[in-house]
């Protein structure tokens, strides 16, 4: 049994992803017998991303996804409306979120005088006033939404992806009408607090470094289209199996990763806030014994939350584990950012036998009070030209040199797809790590 220490799910989803694929290249299994397990299906996003960056082939049961859920779709369509007015595809799928009472015959007439006029459908809701066969009602509304996208783009339009995301969740309400859908709204507001999480982590490691010429908004929605896009990797069956706990019951693999073991995730808030968590309890007990072979356990000292960074408590469930038969293990980013560890060295410890260390109940939730000095060389250079590095977007590639010093250090890189070319990024919020593998 492992026992992983992660700085955010980001870094948890892509140390599970090297381990696996580590493994694999070993002999030890094959990729469609190990599985990821969480409590929310929101909680897919992470290790989707990973899994894709890295080219592990996984399938998602149970649900679709993460860009192929409803709720993410809508958002999308807001965003790419915003960025492409001439985007009718984005218009089609946006006015019909809320509801506004217009209905398939009414956008097929606004569309069918769009074409005769060479008119994008924003344009036409515009002007709906000149569109013969509408209702006054259908007017009103395509006008009002119309003004709605053009108020957007007017105050958000260069604004970073997670801000536009925020003003259009508020804007059109949204939290409150997936509310209205009951227990299933709940995990739709989960994954809309997911992709806000996603563009606040975009803006950490990209921002405006990459070209000047195109907005946020736009550089956002690009790396988003490669990620909802096809892929051999996506549905594989021969994949990693990434599901929720409760749709594992009576299953099994050789290896089980049960992830996001937090306090207020899981258990979940709700039911530590009513005094019972024995279900969850119970839940836990199910993903535990799913694995035959090796377990791994794993958790965040801090989690994105709606965008917002926040810090963890370990789960309750994980206090007690045995002390024998349990292998500590810390992520490589918890070195460079300050936390806390007994460990010499990630990688010196990284191929310990099971039968090492055993975990002895430590509180791995403190983290170290380091002083300003300290703070600056966490950000001073760690990496030297001709360096293998590796970046959870745009993959392995290159270091070509250093720029600048402390905080505002920035490292260029040169990636190997080609697609992603050279990139200047600020080296503390990157999420570069060594590529020890590609070295």
């Amino acid at each position: 049994m492992v026992l992983l220490t992660a700085v955010d799910e980001r870094d948890e989803a892509q140390w599970i992803t090297r381990e696996f694929s580590s493994r694999r290249s070993r002999g030890d299994w094959e990729f469609q017998d190990m599985a990821v397990l969480y409590r929310t299906n929101a909680q897919s996003r992470a290790f989707e991303e990973a899994m894709l960056s890295a080219g592990v082939p996984y399938r998602i049961v149970g649900a679709t996804g993460f860009y192929e859920r409803r709720e993410v779709k809508d958002l999308i369509a807001y965003l790419r409306l915003i960025a492409n007015p001439h985007d009718d595809e984005a218009f089609l799928r946006a006015v019909s979120v809320p509801r506004r009472g217009l209905g398939e015959t009414s956008l097929a007439t606004l569309g069918r005088f769009a074409t005769q006029w060479g008119k994008p459908l924003l344009e036409m809701a515009r002007t709906a006033d000149r569109v013969p066969d509408l209702r006054p009602n259908v007017r009103d509304g395509l006008r009002r939404f119309a003004e709605l996208i053009d108020g957007l783009s007017a105050s958000l339009g260069a604004a970073s992806p997670s801000e536009v995301l925020n003003g259009v969740v508020k804007a059109i309400s949204f939290e409150e009408v997936l509310k209205a859908e009951g227990a299933e709204g709940e995990d739709r507001i989960a994954n809309v607090e997911e992709l806000l999480t996603s563009a606040a982590e975009w803006s950490e490691e990209v921002g405006q470094e990459e070209e000047e010429r195109v907005t946020p908004l736009q550089q956002f929605l690009a790396r988003t289209a490669l990620l909802a896009a096809p892929d051999d990797v996506k549905g594989a069956s021969s994949g990693v199996t990434l599901m929720t706990l409760h749709t594992a019951k009576g299953l099994e693999w050789p290896v089980v990763a049960l992830a996001g073991m937090e306090e207020g995730l899981f258990p979940t808030r709700r039911a530590i806030d009513a005094g019972d968590v024995e279900e969850e309890r119970r839940l836990c007990y199910v993903g535990v014994t799913r694995a035959r072979d090796r377990l791994y356990l794993s958790w965040a000292k801090a989690r994105r939350w709606g965008g917002k960074r926040m810090e963890t408590m370990q789960s309750r469930f994980l206090k007690v584990l045995p002390a024998q038969g349990v292998r500590e293990e810390r992520t490589s980013g918890l070195f460079s950012s300050g936390w806390q560890s007994r460990g010499s060295n990630y990688y010196r410890n990284r191929w310990r036998p099971d039968e090492g260390e055993a975990w002895t109940g430590d509180d791995l939730s403190a983290p170290t009070t380091a002083g300003a000095d300290d703070q600056e060389n966490q950000v001073a250079p760690r990496y030297v030209k001709g360096e293998r590095v590796r970046h959870n977007t745009f993959g392995s590639g290159t270091v070509l040199g250093l720029l600048g010093s402390g905080r505002n250090t920035k490292v260029e890189v040169k990636f190997d797809n080609e697609e992603f070319g050279s990139k200047l990024l600020l080296l503390p919020k990157t999420g570069l790590e060594r590529d020890w593998e590609g070295a």
